[in-house]
This record gives structure tokens, C-alpha cells and sequence, in this order.
């Protein structure tokens, strides 16, 4: 106990002194009223001014403007000082936005000499910018101008294209199918005298079940499906962490569209890059998803022995099978997104920002959907995303596909188990610490001010720890050893609190993540003198801290008593519905970002109010939605091709199956969501070789 209390003193303390440095690390660096001495690094002429004023004949352009060094300008010299920390925007290149015939005019009526008409775009914005600058700020403003994007009538009317017309026929076939589906639905209701339960059942007929596979209250009524199966009852707590972890991602996702619109007042910002507060909240982005794979792995293994306990002789198509099953879920919603994206949405652009939102996204999906579609975007492509999020969902089903792997290996070979798993450890303890020494990373996730246009994707970081597969093998591992375990224990659930290896699991894995959030903020802080081995080691242990703590939490909850009042609260209905409106949630998300700040006519101001009232915004929207989306799209797809898939297997009833796709994750199929109603047995067969034990 000592030793304990003296862990969490040491930690406290380098935490205190990590966030009384990082708090005066902003004022060291310089002193405010020096920075108001520095020209805006956002300007913008007012949007709709140009537009209202100049009508048909306006031109408004986006526009990077450099300046000219000039080492004996004092002011010069802070501004460069400056900008060379990562902490801060670069307020050597100044970001307009001009409107070009008040440019035009206001050249015109202060020439001095002839020819003014003639001066190309460029010399005008650069003559303009200057005449801001040089007087006031005795800088040169580089004559190498870059226009990022110039906004005009004709911009404004992007004519329709064969996309267009592709999502507008599918959109139009999804309406008729779910006011067919319903109304045909509605009649067999009404033939069969309205029977209480007539939704939550599914007809033993599979042409009916097809016809109302699109059936709005059928589709309402799968959101609301109740539990009746034990593995189900013991595992619905899982729900609640993936929506708070949907939240998080979401409250993630907007805080770096936030760092990409100009600001008004960008101090705010790079004064809070200096505090121990957000670099440890930055720092912890990597462990959000990690809480879907851990459960991912989980619910995978636990269907996994369930499937074999049931089955034991051995198929190779079982492989096949569960892969096809999880595409055929997963990609019809994903291909309507993209072709969301990349088609109708475009013509919603509408200020100076629309194109670095809006445009860009849809640029981004209309060059690259076949990475996304292909699942390889975690790999390829990634630094120029068609979502923000989807480097996640070719992780999730590169995992699955590793996992599923294994897991048929064991089935196949049981004798191999020690050695994979022992394989596996240590692969995923060295990986991390190996990349960290082989590249020029920061051991956890920054912010660079400089990278935030690119939504901070120019961060080696993201490409080398972050996105992929290779490197979150370990959080996933650490699922499927859960999901052996509580298979195992499930009927016996109060034997594993007793076990002391457990237990001291337990307490290492607390004591391991409270020691890394503790300390990299002073870690961060330190990188230019600790020793790369130790920042190695750190790289590694950061990573897999929250996945291990995380699965021993997930695990002791599953085994959990069901009357437990910890357990019953994380298993509120709600969650439920919340959960399986995840997947959903997710892929509509950062539309409804790019749509929010792509709208904005102006550099924003920025406050802890302002970020929240986005949030919340963004949040309500993308579960509206989603909710659409889900019952829509996602659901009513997800039963249609499980008919058509698998045409002569016995169909349970809706309170036996989810046919939704799990959120974020989640494991997709069949057995992976209904988690079937037999007993639990052991896992000895398939991880020994023995027989199984008797219950």
C-alpha cells in the first residue's frame, strides 16, 4: 500500500509541476502585447457585402500571402520566433479573404499611374494585401501569392452531374421500398387482426420477411428490441461506453474542424496548446477507439466460442461466411454515404469556407471511394480523407479479419493457442516502441497549429501509431483473451474476482493508466532531452495502457451480477437504442461537421461556450440523422441481404436477431449481435483440446 500511495504521489506531483510549466510556457514564449503587435493572421472581407454589393459580377478569393523576410525588422523577428514553435499558427503567411472587385475599385481610385486595369488577379490581391501591410506593419508582403479558391456566380450553380443522378435514383428507389414495404406490412397487420406483438415477429415465410425487410415500424421496432438471452443481458452494458466513446469521437472530430476555420482571435487557441489540461486531452484521442476494438475483440471471441461449442467440427467456410455477412452489413450504408458526399452535397457550398468543408470532402470521396470501399483508406490514402473518421472502419475490419483468423486457427489447431497468444503479446508490446525509434514522431498524438488545415493529418504520428492495423492488433487482442475469459467464467462469474492474478491485473493496469495520463503532459514538455529509448518504452506502454485497463473494466462488468445497480444503470434501454444508432451516428457525423462550418461566413470567435454550442449542435443533427439513416438505409439493408445471402437457413424472430450493423466496434452478423440463447459451456475444446467440462 505504500508503494501504492507513493506511485500516485509521484504522479501527482509531476502533474502539478506539468501544469504550472505548461501554464506559464505561453508567456514565456512571448508577452501579449508584442503578439498584438503582429498583423491579423486571419482577415476576411465580409462575404455577403461582396456578394450583395457586386451581384453577378462578384469574385471573392481565399488567398495565402507570405511574408517577405526581412532580419532587420524587429517585428520580423518575434513574428518568425514565434511561428517556430508547434504550439502556434504560422503568422508569417497571412490568410485572406478578398473580394476582388472591391479590390479592384479600391486600386482604381488610388492609382497614381495608368495601366491599372490590366493588372492580373494576382497583382491586384498582392497590391491590395499590400497596402494593408506595408504601412501599417513596415513589412513586404511576397509577391508569391497562392489562391486557394475563388468564389463566384458561377460557382455558386454547379450543374448536375451523372452522380447526382445516380443518388437521386436511390434515393427515390429507397422511398418507394420503405412506403411499399410499410404498407404491405401494415395490411398483413391488419389481415392477421393486429396482433400486440405483430412487429416483433418475422414471418416464417422468407418472401414476406423480404417484402418487409423496408418496413418503417418494423424498423422502429428493431431499435427497441428487447433482451432475453443471458450472454446478451450480461453484455448490453457495453452499449453505454460506446455512446459515451461516440460522444467523445464526435466532441473530437468537432474540436479539429474547429483548429481548421480562421479564428478571429487564434491566441485563444495557441494559449491553450500550452496547458497540461488539453495536451493530456489530445494525448488520450488514441484511446477512444481503442474502446470499440477492445469490445470488438470481446464479442467477436465470445460468438466465436459459442458458434464452436455448438458446432464443433471444423469449416473453413465458417470463415467466408461471417466476412460476407459483415460486408454485406457494413457497405451498403458506407456507399451511400460516399456517394452522399461526393454528389449532392457539393452543391451546398455557400461562403468562403464551403470549398475547404464541403469541396474538399467531396473532391476527397469522388478521387478515392474505391480505398474506402476496398477497406485499405487506414493505408492508402489516408492524409486526404473522404470522412475524418474512415481510417477507423478499415482498421475494425482488418482486425475482425486478423481476429477471426486466430480464432479459426485455435479451432483448427488448439495446441497453438500459447504460442500465438505469447506471439501476439509481444509483438504488440515492441511494435510501438520499434516505430517510434524508426521514425521522427512524438511517442503520443499532438497538435501541430501549423497542420490543422489538413485536419492535423500532416502528423507522421497518426500515419505511423495511430491509423494502422498493425499497430492496434494488441487493444484487440487484449478483447478476444476477454472474451475467452468470460466465456469461461460466465457460469461461474464470482470465481475470477477470487482469483489473485486477476487482481493484481487489475490494479497494474489502473496503476499503468493513471501513470501515463498523469505524466504526458510532462512528457510532452520534455521531448528534447529524454532519452529516445525511454520516450520508446513510453510510446509503448501509453498505447496499450487504456486498451488493457479498459478490457479488465469491460470484463469485470460483463461478469457482473445483472441486479448490480452499476450494471443496471449502464444497461438502461436507452443505451440500447443509442448503441445501435452508433454505426450510423458515425458515418453521418462529419457531414453534418463539414455542412456546419462549411456555412460560416466568416473567422469564427472562439471560446469554451462557442466550442460547446457547436458540439451540441453537431450532436443533435448527426443523431437525427443518423436516426434516419439507421432506419432507413442501414437496417432495412442489413434484413434484405441476409434473406438473399442465406436463403435456406432457419430465421429467428427479431428478438432473437439485430439485424442492425453494431456501432463503431462492433462485431456485425448474426451471431455476433444476437448473442444466441444456449447455456454456456467451456472453451476447453477449442483452447485445449480437451473435452468439454460439465455445468
Amino acid at each position: 500500500m505504500a508503494i501504492r500511495g507513493g506511485f500516485f504521489v509521484l504522479c501527482g506531483v509531476l502533474l502539478l509541476s506539468s501544469s504550472t510549466a505548461a501554464g506559464n510556457s505561453y508567456a514565456d514564449t512571448f508577452q501579449m502585447e508584442e503578439y498584438l503587435k503582429f498583423p491579423p493572421v486571419f482577415l476576411y472581407d465580409d462575404f455577403e457585402d461582396c456578394r450583395r454589393w457586386y451581384r453577378n459580377e462578384h469574385v471573392y478569393c481565399i488567398v495565402k500571402a507570405p511574408l517577405a523576410p526581412d532580419e532587420s525588422s524587429a517585428l520580423w523577428r518575434n513574428i518568425s520566433y514565434f511561428s517556430s514553435d508547434y504550439h502556434h499558427y504560422d503568422h508569417s503567411v497571412l490568410e485572406r479573404g478578398v473580394c476582388i472587385p472591391k479590390c479592384h475599385d479600391a486600386i482604381i481610385q488610388n492609382a497614381t499611374e495608368s495601366g491599372m486595369d490590366r493588372l492580373s488577379r494576382e497583382e491586384m490581391i498582392h497590391r491590395c494585401i499590400s497596402a494593408e501591410i506595408t504601412p501599417h506593419y513596415n513589412l513586404i508582403v511576397s509577391s508569391e501569392l497562392h489562391i486557394q479558391h475563388c468564389y463566384s456566380h458561377e460557382t455558386e450553380n454547379i450543374p448536375y452531374d451523372w452522380l447526382d443522378v445516380i443518388f437521386f435514383i436511390l434515393a427515390a428507389v429507397i422511398i418507394v421500398l420503405v412506403v411499399a414495404s410499410t404498407v404491405y406490412d401494415l395490411h398483413q397487420q391488419a389481415k392477421q387482426k393486429f396482433p400486440e406483438d405483430y412487429f416483433t415477429r418475422n414471418s416464417k415465410q422468407a418472401h414476406q420477411r423480404l417484402l418487409t425487410a423496408f418496413s418503417f415500424p418494423r424498423n422502429i421496432r428493431r431499435l427497441q428490441e428487447p433482451i432475453h438471452t443471458q450472454t446478451r443481458i450480461d453484455l448490453a452494458c457495453f452499449e453505454a461506453f460506446r455512446f459515451v466513446q461516440t460522444f467523445r469521437v464526435i466532441f473530437l472530430h468537432v474540436t479539429i474542424a474547429h483548429l481548421k476555420i480562421p479564428q478571429r482571435n487564434p491566441e485563444y487557441l495557441e494559449q491553450l496548446q500550452h496547458g497540461a489540461s488539453l495536451q493530456t486531452f489530445i494525448a488520450e484521442f488514441q484511446n477512444y477507439v481503442q474502446t470499440f476494438f477492445t469490445i470488438g475483440g470481446m464479442l467477436m471471441t465470445v460468438n466465436f466460442l459459442d458458434h464452436v461449442r455448438k458446432n464443433p467440427t471444423f469449416r473453413l467456410a465458417y470463415f467466408g461466411e461471417r466476412l460476407l455477412n459483415r460486408l454485406c452489413r457494413l457497405v451498403p450504408t458506407y456507399a451511400f454515404m460516399i456517394l452522399l458526399e461526393a454528389s449532392v452535397l457539393r452543391h451546398l457550398i455557400d461562403g468562403p469556407f464551403g470549398q475547404q468543408f464541403i469541396g474538399e470532402s467531396a473532391d476527397n470521396c469522388q478521387r478515392q471511394w474505391w480505398m474506402n470501399l476496398l477497406f485499405v483508406n487506414n493505408y492508402i490514402g489516408w492524409d486526404h480523407p473522404c470522412f475524418i473518421p474512415s481510417w477507423y472502419l478499415a482498421t475494425d475490419l482488418q482486425l475482425f479479419i486478423f481476429g477471426l483468423m486466430i480464432m479459426m486457427v485455435f479451432w483448427r489447431w488448439p495446441a497453438t493457442r500459447r504460442f500465438i497468444f505469447s506471439a501476439i503479446f509481444l509483438y504488440s508490446v515492441i511494435v510501438p516502441a520499434v516505430a517510434y525509434l524508426l521514425t521522427n514522431i512524438t511517442p503520443v498524438m499532438t497538435v501541430d497549429m501549423k497542420d490543422t488545415e489538413q485536419y492535423i493529418r500532416g502528423q507522421q504520428f497518426q500515419s505511423v501509431l495511430y491509423f494502422p492495423f498493425h499497430q492496434n492488433t494488441g487493444i484487440y487482442f487484449f478483447g478476444m483473451l476477454a472474451g475467452i475469459v468470460y466465456h469461461h467464467y460466465r457460469d461461474q462469474r464470482k470465481e475470477l474476482f477470487n482469483v489473485a492474478a486477476f487482481r493484481q491485473l487489475a490494479q497494474f493496469s489502473g496503476l499503468l493508466y493513471v501513470f501515463c495520463m498523469a505524466t504526458v503532459s510532462w512528457v510532452v514538455s520534455n521531448l528534447s532531452w529524454l532519452p529516445a529509448i525511454c520516450l520508446a518504452a513510453y510510446a509503448s506502454a501509453f498505447k496499450l495502457s487504456w486498451g488493457l485497463f479498459n478490457t479488465v473494466l469491460l470484463l469485470a462488468l460483463a461478469l457482473l451480477h445483472r441486479h448490480n445497480w452499476i450494471k443496471m444503470a449502464l444497461s438502461h434501454p436507452i443505451f440500447r437504442v443509442l448503441g445501435k444508432l452508433g454505426y450510423s451516428v458515425y458515418l453521418i457525423h462529419f457531414t453534418v461537421i463539414v455542412q456546419v462550418y462549411g456555412r460560416e461566413k466568416a473567422p469564427i470567435f472562439s471560446n469554451e461556450l462557442i466550442v460547446t454550442g457547436y458540439t451540441v449542435e453537431i450532436l443533435f443533427f448527426s443523431y437525427i440523422f443518423g436516426a434516419l439513416l439507421c432506419v432507413l438505409v442501414e437496417l432495412p439493408t442489413g434484413a434484405a441481404l441476409k434473406e438473399l445471402i442465406e436463403p435456406t437457413a432457419q430465421k429467428p424472430t427479431i428478438n432473437q436477431v439485430h439485424t442492425a450493423s453494431e456501432p463503431i466496434g462492433g462485431q456485425v452478423g448474426p451471431t455476433s449481435t444476437g448473442l444466441t440463447s444456449t447455456p454456456a459451456a467451456s472453451d476447453a475444446t477449442i483452447m485445449t483440446g480437451r473435452s468439454n467440462e460439465s455445468r
